[in-house]
């Protein structure tokens, strides 16, 4: 009986020491949060997702569902290329009236308060002067005339729209939403991902950035902005709003006897805005950071900044050029952490 009993106080430690072993090992580190990572080309940019989750395959399948849907609005939004309902609208003639999209609406909408907002200088009628410039391949100069022809076409004014109802001048308006759609797409997949209880993660498509929750340690994202004329990057302090976005005179341009012709049209003159060399703006939302950041540059430094401080929620970084000189200026909610 003596040895039976050892023999029952061995075989109860033994299940005691697995139970122990399953709860820490699959129970407490199986639930630890994992990363995950995925990253697509959509919208001319690489977009990558970066996600805290507990279980692996539903983060991934997930990741599938966040970029199919991103997919399907990317197509929405196409200006010139497939099938999409931009792209039906661009190709109708003048005065056809379209009932729009969910999506098309909302983001039609918030061009019309931007170009109010901004006092033109964010225009996405100026789709026939931007397609001049052939800026997605290897850029060209359009000549006066063709500019001025196309210059013709531009103003948001020109297009009415009522209800869901989206009516095209009589002077020949093309959309082009690319200041825009993107940072609407970036919200659509973190409303996706937060919807389906990811608490924590990053969303980065060219530059536009949202990031939500904190790092799993309890730490707070880190946004690391890039320097527009030096290869090195800028880290600033912890900035309290999950959305930025950067426009600058760097990303898609091309030299033609020693001047940079960048992407960033004043919509005003139709070539290249001259006043900033790269805009950083924070928001709460992707879409706004995203057309904020265009307007500012096209505005220029002072009124810029003005439009910013102008907002609730909105921090701008402008740096531009003085004598050859590279200078910066701030609004105020970070103009105290800015140390360069």
């Amino acid at each position: 009986m003596i040895k039976r009993g050892k023999k029952n106080i061995y075989i109860s430690c033994f299940i005691v020491l697995m139970a122990m072993s399953w709860f820490l090992f699959c129970g407490w580190f199986g639930n630890r949060l994992k990363v995950i990572e995925s990253t697509e080309f959509l919208m001319n940019t690489n977009v990558t997702a970066k996600i805290f989750v507990k279980d692996r395959a539903k983060g991934e399948e997930l990741f599938r569902r966040a970029f199919a849907e991103a997919k399907r609005i990317e197509r929405i939004m196409q200006p010139i290329e497939g099938d999409g309902e931009l792209q039906r609208i661009n190709k109708s003639p003048t005065g056809t009236r379209f009932e729009l999209s969910p999506e098309l609406k909302t983001v039609i909408d918030r061009s019309f308060y931007f170009y109010g907002k901004s006092g033109g200088a964010f225009d996405p009628t100026i789709a026939s002067v931007k397609w001049l410039w052939e800026f997605d391949q290897a850029g060209r100069l359009p000549s006066d005339n063709e500019l001025r022809e196309a210059l013709g076409t531009v103003g948001l004014s020109g297009i009415s729209l009522n209800g869901n109802n989206l009516e095209l001048g009589n002077s020949g308006n093309k959309l082009d939403l690319g200041g825009i759609a993107k940072g609407y797409i970036v919200d659509r997949i973190i409303d996706l991902l937060r919807d389906n209880g990811v608490q924590s993660g990053l969303i980065n498509a060219g530059g536009d950035i949202y990031t939500f929750g904190k790092k799993p340690n309890g730490a707070d994202w880190i946004i690391g902005l890039r320097h527009p004329r030096m290869n090195k990057t800028i880290v600033l302090d912890h900035i309290p709003l999950p959305a930025v976005a950067t426009s600058g005179d760097y990303e898609r341009y091309f030299m033609l006897e020693g001047v940079r012709y960048h992407h960033i049209l004043d919509p005003a003159t139709g070539f290249p805005a001259r006043g900033c060399v790269s805009v950083t703006v924070w928001a709460t939302s992707a879409m706004d950071a995203d057309v904020l950041a265009t307007s500012i540059f096209v505005l220029g430094p002072e009124r810029g900044i003005a439009l910013a401080e102008s907002m609730d929620n909105v921090e701008a970084l402008v740096f531009f050029e003085d004598d050859g000189r590279l200078e910066y200026a701030a609004s105020s909610g970070i103009r105290d952490i800015i140390k360069l």
